[in-house]
């Protein structure tokens, strides 16, 4: 039975009825898990030093995450069985549920134990850990072997020798800071759901585009689907005003999912690109710690992260989350031009 179905193709139709299987299932595990998260008072509280207007959050269930990482393993464990060629697809989702299981440790010690969660030492030696295994797996393990995409041209570069090492040693650092930053850019309600779902949008017509020319595998598509569909499944419940929180267990997942897949593609460059809100995030918080030691307590933003600077500005929750959406569209856009200039 397993050998009949693992002749079956992948198809574009598979792919969009597989999405919308991932959307209906969010939305419905949501719709049943809201009750149940309520009753179990696993409430998030707020961290004191940020923006009053935040304090009514305080009490807001979290571990949202699992609306849509359970039907997302799920799905990717079933087509992995269906479909062949899916092993990289398997090894992002594989990391995906390690990040995860990190950020669920982290939320459950918030929640129930300690307002501080895993301490700053504890998280950097286990990403730091993972991040070595994934960066090992897709620079020596995987079949297809380390290549990067030179952009505007697409002209396919495989590393080897000194260079595979060298690549090897970036990747480590750059899987553990985009995954963090991510994780960080979840602070404001349906900010992260809403610009992982355009940052998606934007992989998939790039994938799409890579895929025509004959340079991905046409699997390369599948696994940004499905995550915008449970991106925008989750959003019913955590957009403005938020009813729930993902949590560390989802953000953490989403960043290493969205940068391996463009690792997975030769152009880890587009995770700054299309992420770049996912990336000034992250250097935002870098620039403002190292700002404050060297000169003695001034600061560059009013509060880091820097969404957390627009609302001190005097913005609203939603103009901030709505302008980065725009300029998370901007991003993706400049993206494509680093791939269609070379058609």
């Amino acid at each position: 039975m397993i050998f009949y179905l693992s002749t079956r193709v992948l198809t574009g139709n598979s792919m969009l009825i597989w999405a919308l299987l991932m959307f209906l299932a969010t939305v419905t595990i949501g719709g049943f898990g809201m009750p149940l998260v309520k009753k179990l008072n696993i409430g998030q509280r707020v961290r004191e030093d940020g923006p009053k207007s935040h304090y009514v959050k305080s009490g807001t269930p979290t571990f949202g995450a699992l609306f849509f990482l359970i039907p997302l393993f799920l799905i990717g464990f079933i087509t992995a069985l269906i479909y062949p060629g899916m092993l990289t697809t398997s090894m992002i989702l594989l990391f995906m549920l390690l990040f995860a299981f990190v950020g669920f440790i982290d939320d459950y010690i918030k929640v129930r134990v300690s307002r501080e969660g895993l301490s700053v030492k504890q998280k950097t030696v286990i990403l730091g850990l993972l991040s070595i295994l994934a960066s090992a797996w897709f620079v020596y393990l995987r079949p297809e072997g380390a290549f990067m995409l030179v952009p505007f041209t697409m002209e396919k570069i495989v590393f080897s020798g000194i260079g595979q090492f060298l690549y090897f040693l970036i990747l480590i650092p750059f899987l553990f800071y985009m995954s963090n930053s991510v994780n960080i850019t979840d602070g404001l309600d349906g900010l992260l759901s809403g610009l992982m779902s355009i940052a998606c949008v934007f992989l998939i017509i790039i994938h799409r585009i890579l895929v025509m020319a004959g340079i991905l595998a046409h699997q390369s598509q599948f696994l940004p689907m499905l995550i915008l569909a449970g991106c925008l499944g989750f959003l019913f419940f955590n957009r403005y005003p938020a009813r729930i929180f993902m949590g560390d267990t989802g953000s953490q997942s989403l960043g290493i999912g969205f940068t391996l897949l463009t690792v997975a593609a030769g152009t880890p460059y587009l995770a700054v690109v299309v992420g770049f809100i996912f990336f000034f995030e992250g250097l935002s918080v870098v620039m403002q710690t190292l700002y404050f030691r060297r000169t003695g307590g001034r600061r560059i933003f009013r509060m880091a992260p820097i969404h957390h600077h627009f609302e001190l500005s005097g913005w609203s929750e939603q103009k901030v989350v709505y302008v980065f959406y725009l300029v998370g569209a901007i991003c993706g856009l400049i993206g494509i031009l680093f791939v269609v200039g070379a058609f």
